[in-house]
């Protein structure tokens, strides 16, 4: 019993005399710590899309043409009063602007001068514009313009889009394309939406300048001279 005492009594002994001598910048561990490139759970990692994938990705946005309801084509169209105009002025600038602007030969219209209608086979050039002061052809647009008469007022619709490319230097044929292949295409998306773009361009200036040659001249007055 007195022996168990005593070893007791020389453990304490001991204890103190080590904490007494211990350096008090030896480390030590901390139970608060955190570990800073402790990696976190799954959970809270794939709540957030790493920089660079595709959810962050910027998704393109491609140029909605105009398209019609029942034949699912791209088309445009119009109708324009002009009261001060008679069908039979209309008609005869219709064929003189197509004429003039749309193509040649026997095939550029269909005329149905009774019921006041004429089929327009037409094409304008194609361009591809570098800046606002630069561009260069890439073929050719054709279509098929339909312009109805009546008195004081027309309606024209433009549709049956294709793209013909240019011919190459080495020769061969040219490319031909519809434009709803260009709008629903799933590959080479900027390269056809830029064409698109171009060809929506340059048939909203045709329209204008056809609608401007549709007009009936101005009159001077006998004053004015």
């Amino acid at each position: 019993m007195k022996k168990s005492i005593l070893t007791i009594v020389l453990s304490i002994l001991g204890f103190f005399v080590f904490a007494q001598n211990q350096d008090p910048n030896s480390p030590v561990y901390d139970y608060n710590y955190t570990d800073s490139t402790q990696t976190t759970s799954d959970s809270s990692s794939s709540d957030t899309p790493a920089e660079g994938s595709e959810e962050t990705a910027k998704v393109y946005q491609r140029i909605v043409m105009p398209l019609d309801s029942v034949t699912n084509l791209i088309t445009y169209n119009g109708v324009v009063e002009q009261e001060e105009s008679g069908s039979d002025s209309l008609y005869a600038r219709a064929k003189r602007f197509a004429e003039k602007n749309l193509g040649k030969g026997k095939e550029l219209y269909e005329m149905d001068k009774r019921n006041q209608k004429l089929v327009v086979n037409g094409s304008i050039p194609a361009f591809a514009y570098i800046n606002r002061y630069n561009k260069k052809t890439i073929g050719k647009y054709q279509f098929k313009m339909t312009i109805l008469v009546k008195e004081g007022r027309y309606k024209y619709t433009i549709t049956n889009f294709v793209h013909e490319s240019e011919v190459s230097a080495a020769g061969g044929k040219p490319v031909r394309n519809y434009f709803e292949y260009y709008s629903n295409s799933s590959t080479n998306l900027q390269t056809y939406d830029k064409i698109l773009r171009y060809a929506d361009k340059d048939i909203k200036e045709t329209i204008q300048r056809f609608q401007l040659a549709m007009r009936e001249p101005k009159l001077l007055d006998e004053d004015d001279w």
